[in-house]
């Protein structure tokens, strides 16, 4: 099997509190013909194909390309984790009920992963609760949880909920735009995706696994979205202060952490695969993001057998439970 376990998607029915709240911070879709535009504060922040909301469209995509499963999650700017949280939980669960409903138009080919106001960690649990019964898979969540990191004390609570239900959370930055909310230093387009987007992603890794989430709950299971940014690269550095002042082997932390293939390089992928093991890496394209669809799924040729099997389909299949 090829499964795509990064894939994003719009559901066309979703509130429009910027409008009704009077909040232009809210996201907003909106469809003009076969091009869906997502605006927020008051500007527009993507524009996608017809395929992030149609899912015959989607299924065309997949055929086309060979692809057996896609895993849709929620496009990164529809995160509200920074809303008030009744509202923010309104929406999630609207963003959750869409996915499911593509899901079911096509459950064979089709899983997905929901939102969650990770500001509010009871309002998030009882987002994960209801994603677990529409069917999902897990949950999409950024690199923080509002204003706080990911090993927060706050916060441990859903991820325990998290590793009891087998849901699985995929980390992806929430980075848009040329510019970098907690840096002046890195900005405009290539800076911001290539250095903001992964950096922030190993920030998020770091207190995920250096803060003792991933240690204290061994059943989660975390999925770092574009390769686990830069983390993986700073490993070696990680480790070797980490052996300082710690008797247990850093990898040990890392064992229930899993990276997908958007890395755009096929040195970075045998990398990849080498530091963490061929069964902790998963295919994934940013689609439809076109130019990530494309250069991510060449990466994939040439691999290795031993490999090609388990990151190509395998190792999603078993993170996700999926049946062949």
């Amino acid at each position: 099997m090829r499964i795509d376990v990064h894939t994003h998607v719009v559901p066309p029915d979703l509130p429009d509190f910027a409008t009704s709240l009077g909040d232009p911070r809210w996201p907003v879709f909106r469809l003009e013909g076969s091009t869906g535009r997502l605006w927020k504060d008051g500007a527009e922040v993507r524009a996608v194909p017809e395929a992030a909301w149609s899912v015959d469209r989607r299924l065309d995509h997949m055929d086309k390309v060979g692809v057996d499963v896609q895993v849709l999650s929620p496009l990164p700017p529809l995160t509200v984790d920074w809303a008030d949280e009744s509202y923010g939980f309104a929406f999630c669960a609207q963003v959750n009920y869409g996915i499911a409903e593509m899901v079911q138009r096509a459950p064979s080919r089709l899983a997905g992963l929901g939102m969650v106001p990770l500001q509010d960690c009871e309002r998030a649990i009882c987002a994960l609760e209801d994603a677990h019964g529409l069917g999902l898979k897990g949950v999409q969540i950024g690199t923080q949880g509002g204003t706080r990191e990911l090993d927060d004390p706050q916060i441990r609570d859903f991820f325990a909920r998290a590793a009891e239900l087998g849901m699985t959370i995929l980390v992806h930055p929430l980075i848009l735009g040329a510019s970098v909310p907690w840096t002046t230093r890195i900005s405009g387009l290539p800076l911001t995706f290539g250095l903001g987007m992964t950096t922030d992603t190993a920030i998020a890794a770091a207190a995920l696994v250096l803060g003792g989430v991933t240690a204290e709950l061994p059943d989660l299971r975390i999925c770092l979205a574009h390769g686990g940014g830069t983390f993986v690269w700073a490993l070696p550095r990680i480790a070797h202060a980490w052996a300082m002042t710690n008797d247990v082997p850093l990898a040990q932390q890392m064992r229930n952490v899993y990276v997908d293939t958007v890395v755009y390089d096929r040195a970075n992928l045998d990398h990849l695969i080498r530091v963490l093991g061929p069964d902790r890496v998963i295919w994934g394209t940013d689609y439809p993001l076109p130019a990530a669809a494309e250069q991510t799924g060449e990466l994939l040729a040439g691999l290795p057998d031993e490999h090609a099997a388990a990151v190509s389909g395998g190792n999603a299949a078993r993170l996700l439970g999926l049946s062949p």
